[in-house]
Protein backbone atom coordinates (compact mmCIF):
# COMPACT_ATOMS: atom_id res chain seq x y z
CA UNK A 1 0.00 0.00 0.00
CA UNK A 2 3.03 2.28 0.00
CA UNK A 3 2.32 3.14 -3.65
CA UNK A 4 -1.26 4.06 -2.76
CA UNK A 5 -0.16 6.44 -0.02
CA UNK A 6 2.35 8.00 -2.42
CA UNK A 7 -0.55 8.72 -4.78
CA UNK A 8 -2.61 10.25 -1.96
CA UNK A 9 0.27 12.43 -0.78
CA UNK A 10 1.12 13.59 -4.29
CA UNK A 11 -2.35 14.26 -5.70
CA UNK A 12 -4.07 15.72 -2.64
CA UNK A 13 -3.54 17.61 0.59
CA UNK A 14 -4.93 14.74 2.64
CA UNK A 15 -2.45 13.64 5.32
CA UNK A 16 -1.15 10.08 5.03
CA UNK A 17 -0.95 7.88 8.14
CA UNK A 18 2.30 6.13 7.22
CA UNK A 19 5.90 7.04 6.56
CA UNK A 20 6.43 6.86 2.82
CA UNK A 21 9.18 4.73 1.30
CA UNK A 22 10.74 5.92 -1.93
CA UNK A 23 10.37 2.60 -3.77
CA UNK A 24 6.58 2.90 -3.97
CA UNK A 25 6.60 6.10 -5.99
CA UNK A 26 7.08 4.55 -9.44
CA UNK A 27 4.03 2.29 -8.98
CA UNK A 28 1.74 4.96 -7.59
CA UNK A 29 0.06 5.87 -10.91
CA UNK A 30 -2.12 2.74 -10.78
CA UNK A 31 -3.85 4.23 -7.72
CA UNK A 32 -4.61 7.64 -9.22
CA UNK A 33 -8.29 6.87 -10.05
CA UNK A 34 -8.84 5.47 -6.55
CA UNK A 35 -7.52 8.72 -5.11
CA UNK A 36 -9.84 10.53 -7.52
CA UNK A 37 -12.83 8.61 -6.16
CA UNK A 38 -11.83 9.61 -2.63
CA UNK A 39 -11.40 13.25 -3.63
CA UNK A 40 -14.77 13.26 -5.38
CA UNK A 41 -16.44 11.72 -2.34
CA UNK A 42 -14.89 14.41 -0.15
CA UNK A 43 -16.20 17.12 -2.50
CA UNK A 44 -19.65 15.51 -2.38
CA UNK A 45 -19.62 15.76 1.41
CA UNK A 46 -18.53 19.40 1.22
CA UNK A 47 -21.34 20.13 -1.23
CA UNK A 48 -23.85 18.44 1.09
CA UNK A 49 -22.69 20.69 3.93
CA UNK A 50 -22.77 23.98 2.01
CA UNK A 51 -25.86 23.41 -0.17
CA UNK A 52 -28.24 24.16 2.67
CA UNK A 53 -26.64 27.43 3.69
CA UNK A 54 -25.46 29.15 0.52
CA UNK A 55 -27.01 30.35 -2.72
CA UNK A 56 -26.24 28.33 -5.90
CA UNK A 57 -23.49 30.71 -7.14
CA UNK A 58 -21.67 30.67 -3.81
CA UNK A 59 -22.18 26.93 -3.49
CA UNK A 60 -20.51 26.45 -6.88
CA UNK A 61 -17.61 28.73 -5.97
CA UNK A 62 -17.04 26.97 -2.66
CA UNK A 63 -17.11 23.55 -4.33
CA UNK A 64 -14.64 24.71 -6.98
CA UNK A 65 -12.35 26.38 -4.45
CA UNK A 66 -12.24 23.24 -2.29
CA UNK A 67 -11.61 21.17 -5.43
CA UNK A 68 -8.55 23.28 -6.26
CA UNK A 69 -7.34 23.59 -2.68
CA UNK A 70 -7.49 19.85 -1.99
CA UNK A 71 -5.18 19.22 -4.96
CA UNK A 72 -2.83 21.99 -3.92
CA UNK A 73 -3.34 23.62 -7.30
CA UNK A 74 -0.88 21.04 -8.65
CA UNK A 75 -2.78 20.12 -11.80
CA UNK A 76 -3.82 23.70 -12.44
CA UNK A 77 -0.16 24.72 -12.28
CA UNK A 78 0.65 22.03 -14.83
CA UNK A 79 -2.06 23.35 -17.14
CA UNK A 80 -0.77 26.92 -16.87
CA UNK A 81 2.84 25.87 -17.51
CA UNK A 82 1.70 23.86 -20.52
CA UNK A 83 -0.26 26.84 -21.87
CA UNK A 84 2.78 29.08 -21.46
CA UNK A 85 5.04 26.65 -23.28
CA UNK A 86 2.72 25.68 -26.12
CA UNK A 87 1.39 29.22 -26.44
CA UNK A 88 4.89 30.62 -26.94
CA UNK A 89 5.18 29.08 -30.45
CA UNK A 90 8.89 28.58 -29.92
CA UNK A 91 11.12 25.63 -30.77
CA UNK A 92 11.01 22.45 -28.69
CA UNK A 93 13.87 23.28 -26.33
CA UNK A 94 12.57 26.76 -25.63
CA UNK A 95 9.05 25.44 -24.97
CA UNK A 96 10.42 22.92 -22.46
CA UNK A 97 12.43 25.65 -20.74
CA UNK A 98 9.34 27.88 -20.49
CA UNK A 99 7.29 25.01 -19.05
CA UNK A 100 9.96 24.34 -16.43
CA UNK A 101 10.08 27.98 -15.37
CA UNK A 102 8.16 28.45 -12.11
CA UNK A 103 6.89 31.86 -13.22
CA UNK A 104 3.48 32.07 -14.88
CA UNK A 105 3.12 34.03 -18.11
CA UNK A 106 0.16 35.62 -19.83
CA UNK A 107 -0.98 32.48 -21.65
CA UNK A 108 -0.78 30.43 -18.48
CA UNK A 109 -2.76 32.98 -16.50
CA UNK A 110 -5.44 33.17 -19.18
CA UNK A 111 -5.71 29.38 -19.34
CA UNK A 112 -5.94 29.08 -15.56
CA UNK A 113 -8.59 31.76 -15.16
CA UNK A 114 -10.69 30.39 -18.01
CA UNK A 115 -10.53 26.86 -16.66
CA UNK A 116 -11.66 27.96 -13.19
CA UNK A 117 -14.50 29.98 -14.70
CA UNK A 118 -15.67 27.10 -16.89
CA UNK A 119 -15.42 24.63 -14.03
CA UNK A 120 -17.30 26.87 -11.59
CA UNK A 121 -20.01 27.64 -14.17
CA UNK A 122 -20.43 23.93 -14.97
CA UNK A 123 -20.62 23.07 -11.27
CA UNK A 124 -23.25 25.78 -10.82
CA UNK A 125 -25.26 24.39 -13.75
CA UNK A 126 -25.06 20.78 -12.57
CA UNK A 127 -25.91 21.75 -9.01
CA UNK A 128 -29.32 22.94 -10.24
CA UNK A 129 -30.30 19.34 -10.88
CA UNK A 130 -30.76 16.40 -8.50
CA UNK A 131 -28.23 16.56 -5.66
CA UNK A 132 -27.47 12.83 -5.80
CA UNK A 133 -26.68 13.02 -9.51
CA UNK A 134 -24.49 16.09 -9.11
CA UNK A 135 -22.48 14.49 -6.31
CA UNK A 136 -22.09 11.32 -8.34
CA UNK A 137 -20.73 13.46 -11.18
CA UNK A 138 -18.12 14.93 -8.83
CA UNK A 139 -16.86 11.45 -7.95
CA UNK A 140 -16.78 10.26 -11.56
CA UNK A 141 -15.12 13.43 -12.90
CA UNK A 142 -12.35 13.26 -10.32
CA UNK A 143 -11.73 9.57 -11.00
CA UNK A 144 -11.74 9.87 -14.81
CA UNK A 145 -9.63 13.03 -14.69
CA UNK A 146 -6.86 11.16 -12.93
CA UNK A 147 -7.33 8.21 -15.25
CA UNK A 148 -6.56 10.66 -18.05
CA UNK A 149 -3.11 11.16 -16.56
CA UNK A 150 -2.65 7.38 -16.26
CA UNK A 151 -3.41 6.98 -19.95
CA UNK A 152 -0.95 9.77 -20.70
CA UNK A 153 1.77 8.01 -18.73
CA UNK A 154 1.02 4.65 -20.33
CA UNK A 155 0.60 5.56 -24.01
CA UNK A 156 3.06 8.42 -24.53
CA UNK A 157 6.80 8.77 -23.92
CA UNK A 158 8.08 10.73 -20.95
CA UNK A 159 10.72 13.14 -22.19
CA UNK A 160 12.36 14.68 -19.15
CA UNK A 161 15.37 13.04 -17.56
CA UNK A 162 14.79 14.32 -14.03
CA UNK A 163 11.06 15.05 -13.71
CA UNK A 164 8.35 13.57 -11.53
CA UNK A 165 7.44 10.96 -14.12
CA UNK A 166 10.82 9.25 -14.18
CA UNK A 167 10.29 5.51 -13.64
CA UNK A 168 6.51 5.70 -13.72
CA UNK A 169 6.08 4.63 -17.32
CA UNK A 170 8.33 1.59 -16.90
CA UNK A 171 6.35 0.42 -13.85
CA UNK A 172 2.91 1.10 -15.31
CA UNK A 173 2.37 -2.32 -16.87
CA UNK A 174 -0.73 -3.42 -18.78
CA UNK A 175 -2.04 -5.13 -15.65
CA UNK A 176 -1.63 -2.01 -13.52
CA UNK A 177 -3.11 0.22 -16.21
CA UNK A 178 -6.16 -2.07 -16.50
CA UNK A 179 -6.48 -2.11 -12.71
CA UNK A 180 -6.57 1.70 -12.71
CA UNK A 181 -9.13 1.74 -15.52
CA UNK A 182 -11.41 -0.72 -13.73
CA UNK A 183 -11.12 1.35 -10.54
CA UNK A 184 -12.63 4.35 -12.32
CA UNK A 185 -14.98 2.55 -14.69
CA UNK A 186 -16.77 0.62 -11.94
CA UNK A 187 -17.80 3.69 -9.91
CA UNK A 188 -18.69 5.51 -13.15
CA UNK A 189 -21.10 2.73 -14.16
CA UNK A 190 -22.43 2.18 -10.64
CA UNK A 191 -23.13 5.88 -10.06
CA UNK A 192 -24.16 7.03 -13.56
CA UNK A 193 -25.10 3.88 -15.48
CA UNK A 194 -24.29 3.63 -19.20
CA UNK A 195 -23.38 7.36 -19.45
CA UNK A 196 -20.44 6.47 -17.23
CA UNK A 197 -19.06 4.33 -20.06
CA UNK A 198 -19.54 7.21 -22.53
CA UNK A 199 -17.70 9.57 -20.19
CA UNK A 200 -14.81 7.13 -19.84
CA UNK A 201 -14.43 7.15 -23.63
CA UNK A 202 -14.52 10.97 -23.62
CA UNK A 203 -11.78 10.99 -20.96
CA UNK A 204 -9.63 8.73 -23.13
CA UNK A 205 -10.18 10.94 -26.18
CA UNK A 206 -9.31 14.14 -24.30
CA UNK A 207 -6.12 12.80 -22.73
CA UNK A 208 -5.19 11.03 -25.97
CA UNK A 209 -5.68 14.21 -27.97
CA UNK A 210 -3.48 16.18 -25.58
CA UNK A 211 -0.86 13.43 -25.71
CA UNK A 212 -0.82 13.38 -29.52
CA UNK A 213 -0.39 17.15 -29.70
CA UNK A 214 2.41 16.97 -27.13
CA UNK A 215 4.14 14.17 -29.01
CA UNK A 216 4.03 16.15 -32.22
CA UNK A 217 5.20 19.41 -30.64
CA UNK A 218 7.80 18.29 -28.10
CA UNK A 219 8.17 14.53 -28.57
CA UNK A 220 6.11 13.33 -25.62
CA UNK A 221 4.78 14.27 -22.20
CA UNK A 222 6.03 15.93 -19.03
CA UNK A 223 4.58 16.22 -15.54
CA UNK A 224 2.96 19.48 -16.60
CA UNK A 225 1.17 17.69 -19.44
CA UNK A 226 -0.19 15.12 -16.97
CA UNK A 227 -1.62 17.95 -14.88
CA UNK A 228 -3.15 19.51 -17.99
CA UNK A 229 -4.71 16.15 -18.89
CA UNK A 230 -6.35 15.93 -15.47
CA UNK A 231 -7.74 19.45 -15.51
CA UNK A 232 -8.93 19.42 -19.12
CA UNK A 233 -10.48 15.97 -18.79
CA UNK A 234 -12.41 17.07 -15.71
CA UNK A 235 -13.70 20.27 -17.24
CA UNK A 236 -14.64 18.59 -20.54
CA UNK A 237 -16.69 16.00 -18.67
CA UNK A 238 -18.42 18.71 -16.65
CA UNK A 239 -19.18 20.73 -19.78
CA UNK A 240 -20.63 17.73 -21.59
CA UNK A 241 -22.86 16.95 -18.63
CA UNK A 242 -23.95 20.61 -18.56
CA UNK A 243 -25.30 20.50 -22.12
CA UNK A 244 -29.01 21.14 -22.55
CA UNK A 245 -30.96 17.90 -22.76
CA UNK A 246 -28.29 15.71 -21.19
CA UNK A 247 -30.55 15.14 -18.19
CA UNK A 248 -32.54 12.78 -20.42
CA UNK A 249 -29.61 10.35 -20.22
CA UNK A 250 -30.41 9.74 -16.58
CA UNK A 251 -34.18 9.31 -16.79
Amino acid sequence: MNAFWHAVAFLTRFPVPVRLKSEGWEKSAMWYPVVGVGLGAFLAVIDFLVARWFSPPLRALIDTAVWIFMTGGLHLDGLMDTADGFGSHRDRERMLAIMKDSRIGAMGMIAGVLLILFKAAAVWTLAQGPASLFRSVLVVACALGRMGAVWGIFFFPYIREDGIGVGMKEHLTWIRMLFAWICCLLPAVILLGWPGVVLSVVALLVSGGIGLVAKRRIGGCTGDLYGAMIELTEVCLLLILSLRGVEKWFV
